[in-house]
């Protein structure tokens, strides 16, 4: 679950506010996904946790592949010259591929 921004959304009813205030005792700002991927067969993306602690790289190759993950290294046989693009998805920002 990524929560959204509550502490200062004075359109918030009391009941949801005081589920994220118990809440945030029992969680960390860092604890959750580091990554939310979806899809909805047209298109895929991905986004970060809200606050970008953690990374998320994504490849493409020159036959058009596309590669996203926190980690580096997830294809160990994928060859530099193989790779068009080396980027990574940036705190609030949104991947997105229509295929």
């Amino acid at each position: 679950m990524v929560p959204e921004a509550w502490q200062d959304n004075p359109n918030l009813s009391e009941s949801k506010r005081a589920f994220y205030e118990f809440n945030s005792c029992l969680m960390e700002p860092w604890d959750g996904p580091a990554m939310v991927a979806f899809c909805d067969g047209k298109y895929i993306g991905a986004t970060l946790d809200r606050n970008g602690l953690r990374p998320s790289r994504y490849y493409v190759t020159n036959d058009d592949h596309v590669y996203l993950s926190s980690e580096i290294g997830v294809c160990p046989k994928l060859l530099d010259t193989d790779v068009k693009v080396k980027h990574r998805l940036e705190p609030g920002k949104m991947f997105l591929v229509d295929f």
